[in-house]
């Protein structure tokens, strides 16, 4: 046996590092918010003097949309989508009055059934997306469930479906229900109140300097009892129970506006070129769903508004895949029924929320969906 020792062995030669991305400061992170919010400000006026539906949500879509397709846009910050909640919840909670009550109290029972309803539309098209988007069984009920968008998408990543997929069907579903809901609410020319009139002054200023206080504070008490739609739902009790005990007044006009103009800027916000090139199919089959699923809504919408409890338009945005700030607050717009459509909802997303997870097991044990995804 040689005595010599082994050559040393060379170490590979490692690549050079690639130059870390420098963070983006919080001057350009706000700066780029501050231009979004502008954006939205302006589309939404544009909307408003061009007589658009629904134009402080939908110009201010449009308006958002535009930056971000041309990359200097910003996303909205937790605390401005919060914020839009909270003004619109209180807005509604004015309105459930005693009588309000009283009339949404006897829909109770079509409510349960609306919610029923969205349950099996969840199980009927998590196959058909399925067959046409080519993803997983948990993808794919989990993109149709019609609940919470953001409770959706956590739900789907403890299930082990894919989270950024199933926030991008929400994203186009909440998209086009909001904009097909605003047109035919503008040209149905239906109006089932209002619940509050226009000649209703605002609500004083010590009452809105508490409401300041109280409606922040009861959207974390429920957020914290894990209410879905907290920030929104807290607020709506919160009022409601200042009007069923007699208070009468309304939110400031102004407020609402900028409430919409924060919505239409968390909407249109999902629109990068990136959120378009990533996945096309499955943004193609969730719009085919969606507009699928409206068309079983306007048929139910139909045989409720038949029963004469209440109107077809109403009927129409109580049962519509929308969310529920959204389809509440052109229910307020447009004066179609603002406390039922929310109640309708209410029900709706509590339902599907605490239900989704048995449907899911349900339906791949059945075999109605599979867990690999479908060729």
């Amino acid at each position: 046996m040689s005595d010599k020792a082994p050559p040393p062995v060379t170490p590979p030669a490692t690549p050079p590092a690639t130059p870390p991305v420098p963070p983006q400061s919080a001057f350009q992170l706000w700066g780029r918010r501050l231009l979004t919010l502008a954006a939205a400000a302006a589309g939404g006026y544009a909307a408003f003097s061009l007589k658009i539906p629904l134009p402080w949500v939908l110009g201010a879509m449009m308006g958002t949309a535009l930056v971000m397709l041309l990359g200097v846009g910003g996303r909205q910050p937790l605390q401005g989508r919060r914020a839009a909640q909270i003004t619109i919840g209180t807005a509604l909670g004015l309105t459930f009055t005693q009588e309000v009550i009283r009339e949404v109290a006897s829909l109770g029972h079509w409510m349960l059934a609306g919610a029923a309803f969205s349950i099996m539309l969840t199980m009927l098209f998590s196959r058909v997306i399925q067959r046409l988007a080519g993803i997983d069984g948990p993808t794919a009920i989990y993109s149709v469930a019609v609940g919470a968008s953001a409770e959706m998408a956590l739900q789907a990543q403890k299930a082990g479906a894919d989270g950024a997929q199933v926030a991008s069907a929400h994203a186009i579903r909440i998209i086009l229900v909001v904009t097909l809901a605003s047109v035919v609410a503008h040209y149905s020319g239906e109006k089932a109140g209002p619940y509050i009139s226009a000649a209703t002054p605002a609500i004083g200023w010590q009452l809105a300097l508490l409401f300041v206080f109280l409606a922040p504070a009861c959207g974390w008490l429920a957020d914290r009892m894990r209410v879905p739609n907290a920030w929104l739902l807290g607020p709506v009790i919160m009022a409601g129970s200042f009007a069923a005990s007699g208070v009468n007044g309304r939110m400031f006009p102004e407020a609402l506006v900028v409430a919409q103009v924060l919505i239409g800027w968390s909407l249109g916000q999902h629109m990068t070129r990136q959120f378009f090139i990533k996945s096309p199919r499955m943004l193609a089959s969730a719009a085919a769903v969606t507009l699928s699923m409206l068309a079983i809504c306007v048929l139910l919408a139909w045989g409720l508004s038949k029963t004469g409890v209440i109107t077809l338009l109403t009927a129409f945005l109580a049962v519509a895949p929308g969310g529920t700030a959204e389809m509440a607050i052109i229910a307020k717009t447009f004066g179609i029924g603002a406390p039922i459509v929310t109640a309708f909802h209410f029900f709706r997303v509590i339902s599907t929320v605490l239900s989704i997870r048995w449907v899911f097991k349900f339906l791949v044990r059945t075999g109605w969906v599979h867990d690999k995804p479908a060729t």
